[in-house]
């Protein structure tokens, strides 16, 4: 597909005066590069590994590559016999034929602890122009008329993918991802803008989407509904059979019902009273209310920009019960900073597999192999040496904040938490994210040793996060609790499966009579204090304490009139699935003889 590029004012940055200004390095489509005057200068006369090492240095401009990672990277398994000597002789051609009047002090491509860095501040560049302004996304509210403009800035520079000459490369696919998700985010925003009054190219738009991604139902929405303000069914109908095509052939499923049900209203609308031709749909009529798949990412928005912006607290703990949606805040917070994140978890984290946590963190940030390896033959039972403590903390050494993630932290153990304290003390730019069920399971863990600076709580989502659902029903389903919010659509079956699960995992810690309300209030329907003393027999404190631990857990709600009942329907109905009719028969009448 060809997609507009940039234009070269877009890569030129003025600071002090106006003719202070830097080169301009375009690697989104072509490699082109410019001086201050924005005359191309000959980048595409450099010798082919001689681009290479310059493209895979913008693609990772945020950090140092050392000269064997660079290496890899370029020549995979072919390296020459003296890759270090070759990457040096590139890295001179780079810098003689674009910088030839340049310094030290002025080249963009920066010698630094035995690798090289593209620097940004001598050099503008596409990418990390970018990446900004998808950062300035997360700082606005949806539907502020700054972030349609940032969108539109997204498709001036994203609109071609990096990298042309090297599709296949394992080191550009990342990068290429990252574009990718940008531009598909920024298409479909300015296509639903443009819906209303150009509706042709909300169509364009949405096709683009289609070509960068057509997998993704979303785009295909898009170019439905703006087919049918177009007046066109006939080509809205066309776009629903290539998706479902593309889904049955590639992935084996079926469009969603999302989808189904705008095909169903196109078809409702052209239908014919009689034996007549269809009549067009009138492009003023709206379009039909599309609402996104229920597993997008809701909310979160103050626990990211805290993550995110400048001032981070170089350790956050982010806490929440069974299905609050911790792993998947962790997958988000890896959107918003792409390649400077590695997640691992410490569940598994036992014996020989102590570290692979750690493991996991390092092949995220792309480490140099030989860091891989010491972690790999670290054993069980000692901590890491000085040594290899040192190599570790070079792939926290970036411009930009590093993110060392751990979910399900708590299984750290007092090794793992010593290693942790030393890097975080010996790594500036680190930043730690944790994640547990509750901040008491901390009491006499190891992982109390590295401190508490800010603990974040994961609540459940909130009608304001779920409104994007287009859903009145779903809170009072999932009561906002993530895990249910990605089911809710889901068969009655697999919904009804995992709202046990949660239920489950969330009273583990609780009393044993903390199930049998959940019970009660399943089969009954709200009750009050009184009402479930007299049904439990159990002193009217301890009924009082699990009551205050189940709302706490978000599984029941308190009402205005004091009794409690289930926060979430699906929840209700799978413990209630549970009960017999007998039961339920007896419960009534026990409930009738004690009012």
């Amino acid at each position: 597909m060809m997609l507009r590029s940039a234009a070269a004012s877009q890569l030129r940055s003025v600071s002090g005066d106006d003719h202070d200004v830097r080169l301009g390095v375009k690697v989104l489509g072509q490699l082109t590069v410019t001086d201050g005057d924005g005359s191309v200068l000959p980048a595409s006369e450099l010798p082919r590994r001689a681009r290479q090492v310059l493209a895979v240095l913008a693609a990772r401009h945020d950090r140092i590559q050392s000269k064997d990672a660079l290496a890899d990277a370029v020549w995979g398994e072919d390296l020459p016999g003296n890759h270090a000597g070759a990457l040096e002789h590139y890295v001179s051609v780079i810098r003689r034929r674009l910088q030839p009047q340049g310094s030290p002090a002025t080249w963009f491509i920066v010698t630094r602890s035995g690798g090289y860095l593209f620097d940004t501040s001598r050099a503008a560049l596409d990418i990390a122009e970018l990446r900004q302004l998808v950062r300035k996304l997360d700082t606005l509210c949806p539907g502020e008329p700054e972030e349609l403009q940032v969108h539109e800035e997204i498709l001036g520079l994203a609109r071609d993918l990096p990298f042309p000459e090297d599709p296949y490369a394992e080191w550009a696919e990342p990068i290429r991802t990252e574009v990718s998700i940008a531009a598909v985010n920024a298409l479909l925003r300015v296509a639903a803008a443009a819906l209303t009054d150009d509706a042709p190219r909300s169509l364009r738009l949405a096709n683009e989407a289609i070509e960068l991604n057509p997998f993704l139902e979303s785009g295909y929405q898009a170019a439905m509904n703006a087919a049918v303000a177009m007046g066109r069914p006939d080509d809205a109908l066309r776009i629903f059979e290539r998706c479902r095509q593309v889904l049955d052939r590639e992935l084996g499923v079926a469009p969603s019902a999302e989808l189904a049900v705008i095909k169903q209203s196109v078809l409702a609308g052209r239908a014919p009273a009689a034996e007549s031709a269809p009549a067009p749909i009138p492009a003023s009529a709206p379009a039909p209310v599309v609402t996104r798949p229920s597993e997008r990412f809701l909310g979160r928005l103050t626990e990211i920009r805290l993550m995110v912006e400048p001032g981070t607290p170089p350790v956050v703990h982010f806490v929440g019960p069974s299905g609050a949606g911790k792993s998947a805040f962790l997958a988000e917070l890896g959107r918003h900073t792409p390649g400077r994140i590695g997640i691992g978890n410490a569940g598994p984290a036992v014996g020989v597999l102590r570290l692979s946590w750690l493991r996991s963190v390092l092949t995220d940030l792309d480490a140099a192999p030989e860091t891989i390896e010491a972690v790999d033959r670290a054993l069980p039972d000692h901590p890491l040496c000085q040594a290899d403590l040192e190599l570790i903390a070079e792939t926290f050494d970036r411009p930009e904040p590093v993110y060392l993630a751990i979910d399900d932290a708590l299984g750290l153990d007092t090794a793992s938490v010593a290693e942790l304290a030393w890097l975080n003390g010996h790594c500036p730019g680190l930043r730690i994210v944790l994640t547990y069920d509750y901040p008491s399971q901390l009491s006499g863990q190891p992982l109390a040793g590295l401190g508490t600076p800010v603990v974040m709580r994961l609540d459940p989502l909130t009608v304001q996060e779920l409104e994007p659902l287009g859903d009145p029903c779903v809170l009072q389903l999932t009561g906002g609790i993530p895990a249910l919010v990605a089911v809710f659509r889901r068969p009655p079956a697999v919904a009804g499966a995992v709202a046990m699960q949660v239920a489950r995992r969330r009273t583990e810690w609780m009393p044993p009579p903390a199930w049998e309300l959940l019970r009660l209030c399943a089969a009954l329907g709200d009750l009050g204090a009184a009402e479930l003393t007299a049904l439990t027999g159990k002193p009217v404190t301890e009924v009082l304490t699990c009551v205050d631990a189940l709302v706490h857990a978000h599984l029941l709600r308190e009402c205005p009139d004091g009794r409690v009942g289930h926060a979430s329907s699906l929840v209700r109905d799978a413990v209630a699935a549970q009960i017999s009719g007998a039961t339920v028969l007896y419960l009534r009448k026990q409930l009738a003889a004690a009012a």
